[in-house]
């Protein structure tokens, strides 16, 4: 087994005291007379090579610990700047021990009251969290994480178990793959987008070649059979022929028209809507909801609803939509505390499911002014900021 350094230096300090004291046990088991040349020899000898190797010792251990100081400052300089996020969990304190800087500047995990539950949050799916720092080696690619802007991001996730003693950690590495992922999307929507126009073009060049172009043959060549004069029955023809051509016309526009029938226009105006719900994948979802709908409002999440109600105390709001169903406490007793603190904001509940009950109570409170039933779409945003 490889010697530690403290293993050594003891060893010498050890020896280098009972070469100190050697002269003196010498002369009391009475060896070699104090009277006698050579106990001042022996006693020379004793406390000249003992004081020596102590002193060797003790420079030897100083040596060595500075170059392990010096290699753990360079260690943990590499770590804090590696160009992915990297916790380290120790498991039986359930603690986050270490996270480097781009781990802290994406995720904010310290910040946090627990940070370890917290990381656990982070992800799309719960049972990842959950895993990932079980204790046991693990991989998982392309994983949605949430960050501290509620933005997603799409990683590729590495956890490796090991002991420093007498602690069983965990080291976690989130590779980012997020730009490559958005790149891919884009070329996606690209991709569909041409598609679609595509296909619009031939329907267009079906229509202008088979369609007008018939209605518009039978109205040339009822011209030319009647030039005498038109009779009754070749008026009515020719007035079926113009009312179908003026149909496929219609048609034509309607297809050359880029509209979006599903959503509601609406105005892009800048607004301030606050989140209270302690769900950070719905925080996500509505971000992306509603930033789709109108890219000038503000949005403010909070998952904990005392954080929201000091906000509220200090800042303006448009609408505050307010999760029903909460652990620190529910949208009622929040709605209550908005009272007694004289917030007034107009205030939207958000709820899995419409309950009978719910919408009772809510007529006990003037600031409620409607449901929103979660996930949020994409029609119900639009409507609600149309109104």
């Amino acid at each position: 087994m490889k010697p530690t350094i403290h293993s050594v230096w003891l060893v010498g300090l050890t020896g280098g005291l009972a070469l100190l004291a050697s002269p003196f046990l010498i002369r009391d088991f009475q060896w070699i007379s104090s009277q006698e040349d050579s106990w001042q020899f022996v006693q020379f000898y004793g406390l000249f090579s003992g004081g020596l190797l102590v002193v060797f010792s003790w420079i030897f251990l100083t040596s060595q610990v500075k170059k392990n100081d010096l290699a753990g400052g360079i260690s943990h300089q590499i770590f804090n700047k590696l160009p992915n996020c990297v916790w380290v969990f120790s498991l039986a304190n359930r603690k986050v021990e270490l996270s480097n800087e781009m781990a802290d500047s994406i995720y904010a995990l310290a910040s946090r009251p627990d940070p370890f539950q917290s990381f656990q949050s982070l992800f799309f799916t719960s049972k990842i969290g959950a895993k990932v720092v079980d204790g046991e080696y693990h991989t998982f690619r392309n994983v949605v994480m949430i960050d501290k802007f509620y933005e997603p991001r799409y990683v590729d996730l590495f956890s490796i178990p090991f002991t420093s003693v007498p602690k069983r950690m965990v080291l976690v590495m989130a590779v980012d793959h997020s730009e490559v992922h958005r790149s891919l999307d884009k070329i996606r929507k690209l991709s569909d987008s041409l598609q679609q126009q595509n296909q619009q073009l031939k329907e267009f060049s079906f229509i202008n070649s088979h369609t007008i172009r018939s209605h518009l043959t039978n109205i040339l060549g009822l011209l030319q059979v009647e030039e005498q004069g038109i009779s009754g029955d070749a008026l009515a023809m020719l007035k079926d022929a113009a009312v179908r051509l003026d149909t496929e016309i219609h048609h034509m526009n309607e297809l050359l028209m880029d509209k979006d029938l599903k959503t509601k226009e609406v105005e892009q105006k800048e607004q301030t809507i606050v989140f209270v719900d302690d769900d950070k994948v719905q925080h996500m979802i509505n971000k992306r909801i509603l930033l789709k709908v109108n890219e000038k409002l503000k949005l403010v999440f909070f998952e904990n609803p005392y954080e929201a109600l000091d906000w509220l105390e200090k800042n303006a709001a448009d609408v505050v939509l307010l999760d029903i169903n909460m652990p620190e406490m529910d949208g009622w007793y929040f709605l209550n505390l908005m009272e007694q603190k004289g917030i007034k904001r107009e205030v939207k509940m958000l709820t899995s499911s419409l309950d009978p009950d719910d919408l009772e109570k809510s007529k006990g409170y003037k600031q409620v002014t409607g449901f929103l039933v979660k996930p949020l779409k994409d029609e119900n945003i639009a409507e609600f900021l149309a109104n």
